[in-house]
């Protein structure tokens, strides 16, 4: 039987040394997984349709592949081995401000964004911000037992390696579950602050900003081989202090299905990105100010419950941990209608899903 102890001194011993590995929770599941790779080489993924481990995707980036963690050894424990934090800070404790500068420039980012929709550039792209804070040391196996059990419907991970570093997160959003022929995928996008189970009014910008997403995902699913495509009627989805339109997607792979033709159509969608893809892609690297590195990707298993199997979430609402400093992302979807301060409330809420666990688990 595995014990709080058991899993704490695995991640302490794993966090201190060299080897890649990721720890991670499948969303609804009580079973902790640690896949270690034994190489500290970078390994990418070469063919989708076979190779077999931990995949970690940078957002649409070029010069930085899909990195892969092959299976050299593994771990299994159960959710009540995670260590027990005492007076863990509530996820809606509070909107964070991080100064006027910060603000300002971000409103301004989301005029500009504004301008571009409106010339006809764009019909909606994602724009983000990046706040930092002081951080000499995280303890890992607090920060993803807390994410765990404060988010029992995401998927929760921390994943390290020696040559790109350190990233937690707790992601609310499916990009591609396989099962042989079986595919899934979810369209999740427009955001409005979490009331608990009152009825939710979405307004036309939400909505429009949720059904871009999901013809996108379905054009992506049928372009690669998919076929029967289904789309379901949007529904709310909670996400911590945030609750999202989201619609769920079907279909089955065809014999001509390829998974490197079919990630590449599919990621990034327009929930990260924006649409059209290539002109939203040249907007963000233009004007957002800084690399997203893997934040706005995606990661998870790849072939590990067997051939032609895939469980891959989109990055987000993660962190990640630098010298000196933990690095929190969040952003979001950009009309020609968007109000520039609701969209900087929006990050703020966002933030706050995370930000006070990294403050509690930060240490300096």
């Amino acid at each position: 039987m595995s014990t709080k102890a058991d899993f704490t001194a695995v991640m302490k011993i794993l966090a201190k040394g060299s080897f890649p590995f990721a720890v991670y929770r499948l969303p609804g599941e009580d079973t902790v997984k640690v896949l270690i790779d034994r190489s500290e080489d970078i390994h990418v993924v070469e063919n989708a349709n076979t190779d077999r481990g931990f995949v970690f995707a940078p957002f649409a980036s070029e010069s930085v592949p899909a990195v892969l963690l092959r299976p050299g050894a593994a771990a299994e424990f159960p959710m009540s081995s995670l260590p027990v934090v005492e007076n863990l800070p509530r996820q809606m404790d509070g909107v964070y401000r991080w100064g006027k500068e910060d603000q300002e420039h971000y409103v301004g980012l989301v005029g500009r964004a504004k301008e571009a929709l409106q010339e006809g550039t764009l019909e909606k792209v994602v724009v983000s911000r990046r706040v930092a804070l002081p951080c000499v040391r995280v303890d890992a196996a607090g920060l993803f037992s807390a994410l765990a059990v404060q988010y029992p419907e995401a998927f929760v991970y921390c994943f390290s390696h020696p040559r790109i570093g350190r990233w937690f997160g707790a992601s609310p959003e499916l990009l591609l579950l396989r099962r042989g022929k079986q595919l899934r995928s979810m369209a999740l996008a427009g955001t409005l602050p979490y009331q608990g189970d009152r009825m939710y009014r979405w307004d036309r910008k939400n909505v429009e900003e949720q059904a871009i997403v999901s013809v996108f995902i379905k054009d992506a699913l049928e372009r690669s081989g998919a076929a029967t495509v289904s789309v379901s009627t949007p529904g709310n989805q909670s996400a911590g202090p945030v609750v999202h339109l989201c619609s769920r997607i079907e279909a089955q792979a065809t014999d001509e299905l390829d998974m490197n033709t079919l990630l590449r159509n599919l990621a990034p969608t327009p929930a990260l990105c924006g649409y059209p893809r290539r002109e939203a892609m040249e907007f963000i690297r233009h004007y957002e100010g800084y690399p997203r590195e893997f934040y706005g990707g995606y990661l998870g298993e790849l072939n590990l419950a067997g051939d032609k199997s895939a469980e891959l979430y989109v990055n987000i609402r993660c962190m990640q941990a630098r010298k000196g400093e933990l690095l929190l992302y969040a952003g979001g979807g950009i009309l020609s209608d968007s109000d520039p301060v609701q969209e900087w409330d929006e990050t703020e809420r966002k933030l706050s899903a995370v930000v006070p666990l990294a403050e509690h688990f930060a240490q300096n």
